[in-house]
């Protein structure tokens, strides 16, 4: 279990996270940590990892594992000597290890230089030696940037099965809400070093859009709403309504259907709940 609580970091007169809350994780809760540049992401991670000094308090597990955004290996040596130099151990003789290479499909790649290799072949080799610690805490931060989609998901689903019956906990920093979805069963949000929400993406959902968001392509959409349905917050080129239950839905679909409107209808929705959390904080501090 990850324990949080009212954890502050500061660099100078800068506060960089200022979380006045108590935030608990569970083994196998995996938590998507979104926010915008600067909103301290990262800090949190290095606050866990004892990287910057904080007040409160962090109850955490005794091993951590990071997925930093960059790493850097030589350029000179293949990859198996990296693994093997990096964490000690013996390839031929680590079943540990040719069991990571196996599952990621780099039998290949072992005898090649680092530079030799793509962008998604260099975070597979991170990933082997993060996932070979087998810590009961693991902090991905940014683990996708730079790589298509198709490699994106290959690497998440990847990542998916790995963590699928084990006791642990992993915390996902990404830009990428898709990979959330994916992944996460929880979300935490945090802009400006302030938490604006955790809970189980689920629960957020139901929160912040209801039982479904129907998203119509266009801004400008003339449509007269059943009860129960709202406008939300979506992308910009969208408008995006917000229904309370299945029937209001079912009513505005076929509003939409008899007008010609192009349209999907989702269930699930990182970045709806994320525009619209951030969007209600930003009215309540408008209020007060």
């Amino acid at each position: 279990m990850l324990e949080v609580k009212n954890v502050k970091v500061s660099y100078g007169q800068v506060v960089a996270l200022d979380m006045a809350c108590d935030i608990t994780v569970s083994d196998h809760d995996i938590v998507g940590i979104v926010g915008g540049n600067g909103a301290g992401k990262s800090t949190l991670i290095k606050a866990l990892t004892n990287q910057v000094a904080y007040s409160g308090v962090i109850n955490k597990p005794n091993r951590i594992a990071v997925h930093l955004q960059e790493n850097n290996y030589p350029d000179t040596v293949n990859c198996r000597s990296i693994l093997e130099g990096l964490l000690k151990t013996n390839y031929k003789k680590d079943q540990t290890l040719i069991a990571l290479v196996k599952f990621f499909d780099f039998e290949k790649n072992l005898t090649q230089k680092f530079s030799q290799l793509s962008g998604g072949q260099k975070q597979r080799l991170t990933i082997i030696m993060v996932l070979y610690q087998d810590a009961p805490l693991t902090c991905f931060d940014e683990l996708s940037t730079g790589l298509d989609f198709e490699t994106r998901s290959h690497l998440m689903q990847k990542i998916k099965t790995w963590y699928a019956n084990k006791p642990a906990i992993v915390l996902l920093i990404t830009h990428y809400f898709d990979e959330i979805e994916q992944l996460a069963n929880k979300l935490l949000i945090i802009d400006q070093g302030r938490v604006v929400d955790y809970d189980l993406i689920t629960a957020l959902f139901q929160k912040y859009i209801g039982h479904s968001a129907i998203m119509i392509t266009g801004e400008q959409v003339d449509v007269v709403l059943p009860s129960a349905c709202r406008l939300i917050r979506g992308d910009s080129g969208q408008t995006v309504i917000a229904c309370k239950s299945n029937e209001s839905q079912q009513r505005l679909v076929g509003i939409l259907n008899a007008q010609g409107y192009q349209f999907s209808v989702t269930r699930l929705s990182v970045a709806l709940i994320y525009l619209n959390a951030i969007n209600n904080m930003t009215m309540k501090k408008g209020v007060n």
